[in-house]
């Protein structure tokens, strides 16, 4: 049943009037009443009465909105103090409070946001419990004093958020390669199992961390099980000799990430290509710098390549220009094009290479409005959702009869349709929830959907930020009379 979810839409809505929050907190629904101090700006007799449930994660929730003065907080009460961290107004000592707290779930918790903030990873590098340490090992940007520190620390799990962490210092991460790093690993009640299977886990996750030297490990590659091949292969600075060696093992992972791995040579992914009846190709052309001559033939045999970031705009431009208009394709759907050259492919006499090159974010509403009048409704479906689609454009496809589902709807969710293109939308009942959520919708039309009898529309209406006040009255009304 949607009506749970309707009124906790609702409750998150931030057009409500004061007295609206009034009518959601006399219901007295604990999902509705966290809901409401999460997100709403309240009076000091709502907070009083939210502040007074006895409903510790409503209490929270008031504290992390900034809602309850930070002298209300209950010193006794670990999880409304962690929901001070951040504000502005947090007291001085409130996080050598915490990371003192006896409960670990506490510290844990308080752990949580160590990742971000390097004065908390600090405070929990040197805790008691190895899950909470392990916490300081995911800091972002992590200093080298900080990452010497905890590479001190044998416990499993913080070795492989050590090992893991793509900031750790290079040295480090070389050290963990080698042996799983000194002292020796040893298995925790967060990674349990064998000092030999832990320290084999903190070597792979170091491996296959983009930041360890190459040189730490080419080595591995000389004789790898499929495991460590798979680390390696989906690694991007190694040498064409060691691509070539993984893909001897003739594994199939190996084999597909070597394909997929836009470091690998493009003599290598030439063969691939062909390998096996083309067994690896639809991983060749995942690749972002899949040579274009490779491209240019899947263009050729009827296919769509992807080509939107490929590096090499030399290729492209040439390709631009080419007479066959599936090579040209090829170039179209190139992001990095010129404007000119994008220009001159929208205005291609091929009808596919036109749609393509008109994709582009950045291509003006007179060039979509320019490609409507030359193909008619044959485009509807690759303008109805561009953002450059201009409002009289929107209102054609809505409008149109010929305009399929997929294309109305895409009219229906744009904030820049103009009224006329909602209403004929609005026809159309599979729309009727994206215009319920659409802010630009005109409010006479958000107030009469009130009245629907669908759940989803009366769900994308509710969290409508442009919903009028006669609409959440109705909304309340209806729920209040079921």
């Amino acid at each position: 049943m949607l009506a749970p979810l309707i009124l906790l839409a609702l409750a998150g809505n931030r057009a409500l009037q004061p007295e609206h929050i009034d009518a959601l907190l006399a219901m007295n629904d604990p999902d509705l009443s966290r809901e409401v101090a999460r997100e709403q700006r309240l009076s000091s007799a709502q907070i009083d009465r939210l502040a007074g449930s006895g409903q510790r994660d409503i209490l929270v929730a008031l504290v992390e909105s900034g809602s309850l003065a930070v002298e209300r907080i209950p010193d006794d009460d670990p999880w409304a103090l962690l929901a001070t961290i951040g504000r502005a107004d947090a007291p001085d000592d409130l996080l050598p409070r915490l990371a003192s707290w006896p409960d670990p779930a506490v510290r844990l918790a308080l752990g949580e946001h160590a990742s971000e903030r390097a004065d908390i990873a600090y405070l929990v590098a040197n805790d008691e419990d190895c899950s909470v340490a392990a916490c300081a090992a995911r800091l972002w940007e992590l200093p080298e004093k900080l990452a010497l520190l905890l590479s001190g620390r044998a416990e499993a799990c913080v070795r492989t958020a050590l090992a893991s962490n793509i900031h750790a210092p290079g040295t480090i991460l070389a050290d963990l390669i080698r042996n799983g790093g000194e002292p020796g690993t040893t298995p925790c009640p967060h990674q349990p199992g064998d000092a030999a299977a832990v320290t084999r886990q903190v070597r792979l996750l170091a491996a296959g961390n983009p930041a360890s030297p190459v040189a730490a490990v080419e080595p591995l590659a000389a004789r790898p099980d499929s495991t460590w091949a798979l680390t390696l292969a989906r690694r991007s600075d190694l040498s064409d000799e060691t691509y070539r060696h993984l893909l001897e093992l003739h594994d199939h992972d190996v084999m597909a990430s070597i394909a997929a791995n836009w470091a690998a040579p493009p003599d290598l992914l030439r063969a691939l290509y062909d390998l096996e009846g083309g067994r690896w190709r639809h991983w060749v052309l995942a690749n972002p710098r899949t040579p274009l001559d490779l491209l240019v033939r899947y263009s050729r045999e009827g296919g769509s390549p992807p080509t939107e970031y490929h590096p090499d705009l030399d290729g492209l431009l040439t390709l631009a220009r080419d007479a066959d208009p599936r090579v040209r394709l090829v170039a179209a759907a190139s992001f990095r094009l010129p404007a000119d050259v994008r220009a001159t492919l929208i205005d291609d006499a091929d009808f596919e290479v036109a749609c393509r090159a008109t994709r582009y974010y950045t291509v003006s509403a007179e060039q979509v409005r320019t490609l409507v009048t030359r193909y008619g409704s044959r485009v509807f479906s690759q303008v109805a959702g561009h953002p450059a689609c201009p409002p009289d454009v929107l209102l054609t496809i809505a409008t149109d009869p010929t305009s399929s589902a997929e294309e109305i709807l895409d009219v229906a969710v744009r904030e820049s349709a103009p009224p006329a293109a909602l209403a004929a939308c609005l026809r159309h009942p599979h729309a009727a929830a994206g215009i319920a959520g659409n802010p630009s919708t005109p409010p006479d039309m958000l107030i009469k959907l009130a009245a629907h009898s669908d759940p989803q529309v009366l769900w994308e209406l509710a969290r409508n930020p442009s919903l009028p006040t006669a609409a959440v009255d109705l909304i309340l009304k209806n729920f209040a009379a079921s």
